[in-house]
């Protein structure tokens, strides 16, 4: 009985599905109720939800649903889970990926003109001008594999300017990072126990980059992450049956050309495949020769070159300036391995410390007997964290965690599985799997369910200092803010939410931007902000934004304000009275050559849009010239 109910409802969840794909959403009104129907991640959750209750109460039991159904419950937990935020957290490098889609479906090419506002002076940094048109400066590869996802709705006819095209771009991306965790569980329930296959994909699917950003949005990692995935399947299914040693050569070439910088994972494997498969060498270079034509078309066609590659081959604009393809790779090797590797900002082993377990992993596939794919996959691995190090933006930009690593995952998680023997017999070695496998998890669940755009917002205005405080971060700042609720509440604390006339502030400059600057140049300016009043200053995390603390600055000239120079941040925590929070104003310098004076200060909302000031303003005095060397640079 219990099954048949839940098939009925399984049933009825996916036609709910089907009318909102091919509809693009629509209301019902019935009884004086209005019911919107326009959200595609409750439908598809409530559809697998129903489908893994009927296979349970098939097989009475959820250890007989795992046995007889692993696959089937690894993918529609794992999507389940990555849609259940109900959010897409997306950044500017997924746009033309989310837009492409249409553009391929409804006009046969790769403009993205939509994406390029009029009259504009500037255009978005993930766009370049090319033949007349707009088109994406990433790859495509992405936007490939998610057309399927748009297909339905375009179809039907649904109207491009639909919310349901945003949201598609969070279930295919969801869809694509799910599919990797099943193809990575196959693989290795080939090479180890059932039970720590089922483990490494828990790991792979929730304690890493996968949870947090992969799947949130259509950035490159998570096709990469699949082309990986399924790449490490065929290698590992080819010591039963060598035929797949050549398959491999189709989803490692769709892995370069989503993610050029993954040739370096790509070239140890076909390296493998030559010298373990020699006979099969030719089929691999077969599989992945229609992925390489379809990007040399690609880029002469819409590039005017076949060889163009992205940060290698053409210069970039960086904070306005145009920087040559070196560099792009000039961060000093050193801070740049400590940063992604280590940094509670960035830090792969910080995000997902069950890694170091992954590296003990790698290192055992070079004894006696040890496993020979793993000796290449480590090879890539090391490679790319060695190249990334260069990378002259390690911090990833607006993103969480060590994002550019993401492509890395497929790998670390299968390197555990050597582990398998050692944590079934040492109790300390499974206490540790247990400890940094939850915080790997929570660290990434952070991620996906807290908003880390309030940090990320300060941090990457000054990441040499900000990216390495151990108290201030993406995965402590939500327990901080936490606590200091509960402190709020217990002690019936004043806040600027509900006693704004309590407020006040002391703000000093601790280090002051030159005294001349050129035009347009960035200014910076770090301050000191102590809470002297005698109510708590609340953080943009406020549901109504009400009481919500931040620090605005304005240029003035001659006591004038000078047109859309007003900019204001809200702080990311809480600052009690008597504490202080260290803070940067960073703005552009006036077009116009003259003396100005940058005005900043700290003020609380109240109401819409009114504030109110919170002590008295810092006026730094700044004189723009036409012939200032830029802020920032050597007298």
């Amino acid at each position: 009985m219990l099954q048949k109910l839940a098939a009925a409802a399984c049933a009825i969840a996916g036609i709910y599905l089907l009318s909102i794909l091919v509809t693009g959403g629509y209301a019902v009104n019935f009884a004086g109720l209005r019911f919107d129907a326009d959200k595609l991640w409750p439908a598809i959750v409530a559809t697998l939800g129903f489908a893994l209750l009927r296979t349970i109460f098939r097989r009475g039991s959820i250890r007989g649903a795992l046995r007889s159904s692993p696959r089937f419950i690894i993918f529609s937990l794992a999507l389940i889970v990555f849609l259940a935020n109900g959010r897409t957290i997306s950044g500017g490098d997924s746009v033309p990926a989310k837009n492409l889609p249409l553009s391929i479906l409804e006009h046969g090419n790769f403009y993205l003109d939509q994406l390029k506002t009029p009259g504009a002076k500037k255009i978005p940094y993930y766009l370049r001008e090319s033949g007349g048109h707009y088109v994406s400066d990433y790859p495509v590869g992405a936007a490939l594999i998610a057309l399927p996802f748009y297909v339905p709705s375009v179809l039907c006819g649904v109207s491009p300017s639909s919310r349901i095209f945003s949201e598609l771009e969070k279930v295919s991306a969801a869809t694509i990072v799910a599919l990797s965790a099943l193809l990575l569980y196959m693989a290795a329930a080939r090479v180890t126990a059932n039970w720590m296959a089922m483990l490494l994909t828990l790991i792979y699917s929730f304690g890493t980059i996968s949870l947090s950003v992969s799947s949130q949005a259509l950035w490159q990692h998570g096709p990469a992450q699949l082309a990986l995935a399924a790449a490490i399947y065929c290698l590992v299914r080819a010591r039963d049956d060598p035929r797949f040693a050549g398959y491999a050569g189709l989803p490692l070439a769709f892995e370069v050309i989503t993610r050029p910088v993954d040739a370096l994972i790509a070239a140890p494997l076909g390296l493998y495949v030559l010298i373990s498969y020699r006979r099969e060498i030719w089929t691999f270079i077969a599989a992945a020769i229609a992925p390489l034509l379809f990007q040399l078309w690609y880029n002469a066609a819409y590039f005017g070159t076949p060889l163009r590659i992205q940060f290698f081959t053409e210069p970039q604009t960086v904070g306005g300036q145009t920087v040559a393809p070196s560099g792009l790779w000039a961060t000093p090797f050193a801070s740049g391995l400590a940063l992604e590797v280590l940094s509670p900002g960035r830090g792969l082993l910080f995000y997902s410390p069950i890694f170091i377990l992954s590296l003990a992993g790698l290192a055992l596939a070079w004894r006696r007997n040890g496993d020979a794919l793993l000796r290449y996959l480590g090879v890539g691995a090391i490679l790319s964290i060695l190249i990334v190090a260069k990378w002259h933006k390690t911090s990833g930009g607006e993103s969480f965690g060590p994002r550019l690593l993401a492509d890395l995952t497929p790998i670390m998680a299968f390197a555990l599985f050597p582990l398998a023997d050692s944590i079934r017999k040492r109790r300390a070695l499974a206490a540790a799997f247990a400890v940094l496998g939850a915080w790997s998890i929570i660290a990434n669940g952070s991620g996906a369910f807290i908003s880390y755009r309030g940090w990320n917002t300060w941090a990457l205005n000054d990441p040499d200092t900000r990216l390495w405080l151990w108290s201030d971060n993406p995965v402590v700042d939500p327990m901080r803010s936490a606590f200091d609720s509960i402190r709020i509440a217990l002690g019936h604390r004043a806040t600027s939410r509900n006693s704004p006339d309590l407020l006040d502030a002391r703000v000093i400059v601790l280090k002051p931007p030159p005294a001349n600057a050129a035009p347009g140049s960035r200014v910076r300016v770090s301050i000191r902000a102590t809470n002297t009043g005698n109510a708590v200053w609340l953080t943009g995390r406020s549901l109504d934004e009400r009481g919500v603390v931040g620090l605005g600055w304005e240029w003035k000239r001659d006591g004038t304000v000078v047109a859309d120079s007003e900019a204001r941040r809200e702080l990311h925590l809480n600052v009690f009275p008597g504490d202080s929070m260290n803070l940067e104003a960073s703005t552009f310098a006036p077009d116009a050559p003259g003396r100005y004076e940058l005005e900043i200060s700290l003020a609380a909302e109240i109401r819409g849009q009114v504030s109110r000031p919170i002590g008295p303003p810092l006026t730094v005095p700044v004189t723009v010239g036409a012939s200032a060397a830029p802020s920032g640079s050597a007298p």
